[in-house]
């Protein structure tokens, strides 16, 4: 058993069935009314199904061979018996339809809150293993466990009900039978616990290895990854790795089977051997006359319902335990800090004016990627990062914008920390286009409208966006225009190329209101002729803005006000174009090597 697994504490059973409980109510407390009685009241009907079986079989002893008139005397026991029934049938529909009212509110009302926590963390968040280990398990909660543990709590709600009213049946024979067949089933009780817990341990020790099947189902399954896996022959590899990972978790969990029922079979002996001596007790009774015919028949039906409502109450109960330890799971992701929160600092309405102050950077545990950078981007002036791959480029301009906080050093927007500042609110003045950009499988006119969704349905804006992104003539050639749906994911989508979609994302950063606008790579699926006309707009469409453009080509940078040149996460010069080229430095020299390819 996985040493990781965590140690739970009963009392945070407790709490997350309470926090459950509360998102039942709260999603569908009308149904979640209805499902309650409808569990409630069918819990008095085996009993009084018993007491009608008895009067019967008592009746029918006592007229037997009377002919009619003894079939007269029976005849109402039997509407009764047959009324009891119509009322199960009637019972058990209300209850299904509060049933599926409560699986479908609840577990979409769950699946939206994992979702909207998923979107509301720190990006940071997502450079750690245990995030996504994290948020597989509540996703899974969400979809696969959140009805289940309603109806396991409903069931054994109902069978705690039965036993009871059972137990007074058991009046009528003697007091040690329910007592007996209690104590014969309580080894029950401990390993239905055990094997909630031991399925739970495993789950959460697989699911690393589980998310790693999940990713080579999507690797082979994937539209974008199909073409290498055929060139390079990878398919049945992969397949071959997916079937080897698949069975080292079926055999985890059929081990872990084989050793639970072990001890499973241990509990129901001891639950044999206490219904054998409750009936011994029983014939007893009624070999000295204490019970009548009906009343021994009764009995031993009540005993064998009375102990296999029991076992199923104690497997509900063991049942109820696992899934409450995978709502604590779900409870603490959604409850988990986000970036939202309160008492931050105002930004002022003045145009952006970003002070980096010896920023230090590393993602998540690994190696530093930015050294005690310093640089300043005053409100309007166009800044270029240049440098080599793996220079740290992609990873300052994230920190500019407010992805990430900085390890070290802090990045200043008009004089206050962005650390004090609401994510959200810094964003909103911010726009980028980077080199992994989306391509939203969505119509045209969201493919830019995203940039700002309260202005989605400004059509005259999202058309101006798409003139200044260059996307426009795109658009106007697709048969449904800016309602076209874009890409192969859905019926009747119609792909692009990789440098139309990057229009689409150059109008989407356009669309946006932003004080600040970055390029991260912006030309780089780009032909020269595109290329020379998105570095003609990009002053003009920069106008009154700051802006940052990130390229590893010296001669882009050239429409820069200054350019830094970064170099292993440290800023190795700075100045502008003719500056650098002054200096004979870097900048100087990656200058010359590039200008000999067009030479």
């Amino acid at each position: 058993m996985n040493q990781n697994a965590p140690n739970i504490h009963p009392r945070e059973v407790r709490q997350a069935l309470a926090w459950f409980a509360g998102v039942l109510w709260r999603g569908a407390p009308w149904a979640m009314a209805v499902g309650v009685c409808g569990q409630f009241l069918p819990a008095f009907l085996p009993a009084a199904r018993i007491l009608v079986i008895k009067e019967l079989v008592d009746g029918v002893h006592a007229v037997y061979g009377q002919g009619a008139a003894g079939f007269a005397v029976v005849v109402p026991l039997l509407t009764w018996l047959a009324g009891l029934r119509l009322l199960e049938a009637m019972l058990a529909a209300v209850r299904g339809h509060a049933a599926a009212a409560v699986r479908e509110k609840t577990s979409w009302q769950l699946q939206e809150r994992v979702l909207e926590q998923a979107a509301r963390v720190g990006l940071n968040e997502f450079e750690y293993r245990e995030f996504f280990d994290r948020m597989q398990r509540a996703l899974q909660a969400a979809y696969y466990r959140a009805y289940g543990i309603f109806r396991d709590a409903m069931s054994t709600l109902e069978s705690a009900i039965v036993l009871c009213t059972l137990i007074a049946l058991f009046a009528t024979g003697h007091w040690s039978i329910p007592l007996v067949l209690f104590l014969g089933t309580a080894p029950v009780f401990y390993t239905q616990m055990r094997r909630g817990r031991e399925i739970y341990a495993l789950f959460h020790e697989q699911t690393p290895e589980q998310r790693r099947a999940e990713y080579l189902v999507g690797l082979v399954t994937d539209r974008d990854a199909a073409k290498e896996i055929r060139l390079y022959g990878l398919g049945d590899f992969l397949v071959r790795t997916w079937e080897n990972l698949a069975q080292t978790l079926r055999r985890q969990r059929f081990r872990l089977t084989l050793q639970q029922q072990r001890y499973l079979f241990g509990g129901r002996l001891s639950g044999i051997g206490s219904a054998l001596l409750a009936l011994v007790i029983l014939l007893y009774q009624a070999a000295y006359g204490a019970l009548t015919l009906g009343g021994f028949f009764a009995l031993a039906e009540t005993i064998v319902r009375f102990q296999g409502t029991l076992f199923q109450m104690l497997r509900q109960m063991g049942d109820v335990f696992e899934q409450a330890l995978y709502i604590r799971d779900l409870r603490l992701f959604v409850e988990s800090p986000t970036e939202q929160g309160a008492g931050w600092e105002e930004l002022s309405e003045r145009p952006l004016d970003i002070a980096v102050e010896g920023v230090g950077f590393a993602y998540g545990d690994g190696p530093s990627v930015l050294n005690r950078v310093s640089l300043r981007l005053r409100p309007g002036e166009k800044l270029a990062l240049v440098g080599a791959n793996g220079a740290g480029k992609t990873t300052l301009v994230k920190l500019l914008l407010g992805l990430y906080p900085p390890s070290e050093g802090r990045v200043l927007y008009n004089g206050v920390d962005g650390r004090q500042l609401d994510p959200e609110i810094l964003r909103r003045r911010c726009a980028a286009v980077f080199q992994d950009f989306v391509q939203y499988q969505r119509t045209a006119r969201e493919n830019i409208g995203y940039g700002q969704t309260e202005e989605l349905d400004d059509q005259a804006r999202v058309e101006q966006a798409a003139l200044a992104g260059g996307s426009a003539p795109i658009v106007a050639a697709l048969a449904a225009g800016y309602d076209a749906t874009l890409g192969r994911y859905f019926e009747g989508g119609q792909d692009l190329s990789r440098g139309q979609w990057q229009k689409l994302a150059l109008s989407r950063a356009y669309f946006r209101d932003a004080q600040l606008l970055v390029f991260d790579e912006p030309t780089a699926a780009l032909d020269p002729r595109a290329e020379l006309e998105v570095f003609r707009q990009f002053r003009a469409l920069s106008e009154g803005k700051s802006a940052v453009f990130v390229s590893h080509r010296m001669a882009s940078a050239r429409v820069a006000d200054r350019i830094i040149v970064l170099d292993e996460g440290r800023v190795l010069e700075e100045g502008t174009h003719d500056e650098l080229m002054a200096r004979g430095g870097e900048y100087a020299r990656m200058f010359a090597l590039q200008a000999q390819r067009y030479q």
